[in-house]
């Protein structure tokens, strides 16, 4: 009877004790996923690969739409293409190699996730990106891996999402460094690029989506890749729209553009071709992450 009272009398010292025991809950912040893809056709978003994962790109820009028929509306060529391999080396990391065959040009780049601003309505995220290329095509007395084909960039990458993640837009700002790589054999100083490209996407789902993209070019040099700067040709501001596919681990971009530059230190000093009825150009790209 005495052990009984006793019991009695400690048990409810010892009922409110035991809830310091219990394991807390540990709250784990889940990364914000605002686009779907690490890029658009041209532009990066601030997306990156998770951890350990690769994800491998083939694009192709064809011939002019205006040629008609004949040329099957510019699928018969010319084509120019680029491939692309990236990596995750953490889950806000990631490390690309990527060829385009205008200049047989390489590009070596790392983007970084830096913030994620959780609002509710809208999130958004700012990642860095920056790499460096080199031109390996021989050209007017140039080598290749000449010093003068190498050229550096610098982009800074700010993406939001509006309608409960339906309009997702992106800025760009990127600096591009020896953008007119043939500066030196025209007797010219090094140049340089600064343009602020920016993107609009609108999902309807998780398969499909439509966008477009613009990349003007505001400061510094905006003339042609390798022609002679004496001929006053001049670049124009890259666009591309179209739509996005996503399915089975793919993402298809299909869509018309008035550009057929690919890597980073060429689309990002303007487009080949005008905004006229005869210098657009169908293009795609796809994705597939692995």
């Amino acid at each position: 009877m005495k052990k009984l009272c006793l019991i009695l009398i400690i048990l409810p010292f010892l009922l409110p004790a035991q809830s310091h025991w219990k394991r807390k809950k540990i709250t784990i912040k889940r990364d914000l996923e605002l686009f779907h893809s690490s890029q658009t056709a041209n532009l990066p978003t601030t997306e990156t690969l998770k951890k350990g994962d690769f994800m491998f790109e083939i694009s192709h820009r064809f011939g002019k739409i205006s040629n008609g028929y004949d040329a099957l509306y510019g699928f018969d060529g010319p084509v120019t293409m680029r491939i692309a391999l990236n990596y995750g080396l953490t889950n806000h990391i990631m490390i690309g190699l990527g060829r385009s065959s205008v200049l047989d040009n390489f590009e070596l780049n790392a983007k970084i996730k830096l913030l994620q601003i959780r609002r509710k309505t809208t999130p958004s995220v700012i990642a860095l990106r920056g790499g460096i290329a080199i031109n390996t095509e021989p050209n007017y007395n140039l080598k290749a891996f000449d010093s003068d084909y190498i050229q550096y960039y610098l982009q800074l990458v700010y993406n939001v999402m509006f309608l409960n993640k339906k309009l997702g837009i992106g800025f760009v700002p990127t600096y591009v460094g020896n953008s007119y790589i043939f500066a030196a054999r025209a007797h010219l100083s090094p140049k340089y690029t600064i343009a602020v490209g920016s993107y609009y996407q609108y999902y309807f789902n998780r398969m499909w989506s439509i966008w477009a993209e613009y990349t003007p070019v505001l400061s510094g040099w905006n003339g042609p890749l390798f022609d002679d700067p004496s001929s006053n040709n001049r670049s124009f501001n890259p666009i591309a729209l179209g739509f996005a596919i996503e399915t089975g681990g793919h993402i298809f971009h299909i869509f018309v553009t008035n550009s057929t530059r690919l890597n980073t230190s060429q689309y990002a000093i303007g487009s080949d071709g005008n905004t006229q009825k005869d210098a657009w150009h169908l293009g795609f790209s796809i994705t597939r992450e692995l």
